[in-house]
């Protein structure tokens, strides 16, 4: 057999078999096994910020798909503060105040009660097919997990990130670590996730922290301490008449 031949051969098998899966293939098993009909979960936020005590919130969410979602606080500093998602709006009531506003405009990119989630973040929908250009750039180990490094470059400008590199663990199809960039390259935020739990087939994970680099010293922390997935959620949830009741 011609030498060349059996090279291109074996240059061929090893292509191939590297880039056996997309990144696009990738990302689907992610919303396969992340992505669920309805959910309830407690959770615990902690918001780090320099030179001041951990403020430590609670809160619960009831969440249908990736479109609606209610959240009401509950430590006692912010039980009056409710939150509802329909689409892309969001709303917050405040009990107190009697006051329900629209977020919009400048105050999207705000912190969520002071956190490094944003308004964008927590708004952000499943349009990431239509929106980015999908890149499986190789494989790489991070915290010891064998993980598919997948890079999406937007090809609409309206987008919050213009980059976004994700390590996407091979074995849960999880995304252990996503990094956020602005279209001069410079890194805006990271998110990291850990503590996987297996809720029935799937596995999810339960710890988050959220990285502002725009910011010093910050970060949120966001553990989930129950969960429960496909339960009805009643449609009035989702109403600015149960947000305001």
């Amino acid at each position: 057999m011609n030498i060349k031949y059996f090279s291109f051969l074996i240059l061929f098998f090893f292509s191939t078999s590297l880039f056996s899966i997309t990144g696009e293939e990738i990302l689907r098993k992610v919303d396969s096994n992340l992505n669920f009909k309805t959910a309830i979960m407690t959770m615990r936020m902690e918001i780090h910020l320099p030179n001041q005590p951990v403020r430590v919130k609670r809160l619960k969410s009831w969440t249908e798909g990736s479109k609606n979602s209610y959240v009401e606080f509950l430590n006692k500093e912010d039980k009056h503060t409710r939150y509802l998602k329909i689409a892309k709006q969001m709303w917050v009531y405040d009990a107190e105040e009697n006051n329900t506003f629209l977020i919009s405009g400048h105050l999207l990119k705000q912190g969520m009660m002071g956190s490094d989630i944003s308004y964008e973040d927590a708004l952000e929908s499943d349009e990431i097919y239509e929106k980015y250009n999908i890149e499986l750039a190789g494989e790489e180990k991070y915290n010891d997990r064998e993980c598919y490094v997948i890079v999406l470059t937007a090809k609409v400008k309206e987008v919050n990130y213009f980059k976004r590199k994700m390590w996407v663990d091979k074995e849960y199809f999880v995304p252990l670590k996503e990094e956020r960039y602005a279209i001069s390259d410079k890194l805006l935020k990271v998110f990291e996730s850990s503590d996987i739990k297996f809720y029935k087939s799937r596995a999810y994970p339960t710890r988050s922290v959220v990285s502002d680099k725009l910011k010093t010293d910050t970060k949120t922390i966001l553990v989930i301490e129950e969960a429960n997935f496909d339960v009805e959620i009643p449609k009035s949830y989702f109403t600015r008449r149960h947000l305001e009741r």
